[in-house]
């Protein structure tokens, strides 16, 4: 574990509380979750971490239940700027600010318990098929979405106010 459950909660509660006070819909701020994490990682811990865009699917148990954030297109999952996710690289790790809030994502017909998203990059599947089991990840990283989503944060002070707010 790259940081502890207690630091990784914490660092969910702040922004979190942010997006809520500002009104925002946790269930589709990847965007905050991982640019924000990003910063703290980087100011508190000494992670050198980035937020990364795109593709990205998640085992979450039960009969087989996959997580997937991104779009079929010709019978092949991909991302672009309207179906995609944001996390957090650094170290060789994978964090996801965002996934105690899966259960709110996936709605009542599956039942998950809010967890930690926290990996070794060198567990992730090498390929979709391999997503068997509980806690398996997978992503594929789009630049462009990357860009989109910096741009997008870009557009409004507020933005980086809020980051300098959930650094403290």
């Amino acid at each position: 574990m790259k940081i502890k459950l207690k630091d990784y909660e914490r660092i969910y509660k702040v922004i979190n509380t942010i997006l809520l006070n500002e009104d925002a819909d946790p269930t589709v701020a990847c965007t905050f979750f991982s640019f924000y994490g990003a910063h703290i990682l980087r100011e508190h811990y000494k992670i050198d971490a980035q937020p990364a865009c795109g593709l990205c699917m998640y085992h979450l148990g039960g009969d087989n239940n996959i997580l997937t954030f991104g779009k079929i297109v010709d019978d092949v999952i991909t991302s672009d700027a309207d179906a995609f996710h944001c996390w957090v690289v650094g170290d060789g790790w994978l964090f996801d600010f965002m996934a105690p809030a899966f259960s709110d994502i996936t709605g009542n017909n599956i039942m998950i318990k809010p967890k930690m998203m926290q990996k070794p990059l060198s567990t992730m599947c090498k390929s979709v098929e391999e997503l068997t089991t509980e806690g398996s990840f997978y992503f594929v990283s789009y630049p462009e979405v990357l860009k989109n989503r910096m741009d997008y944060l870009s557009s409004s002070l507020a933005y980086s106010d809020l980051a300098d707010i959930c650094k403290q």
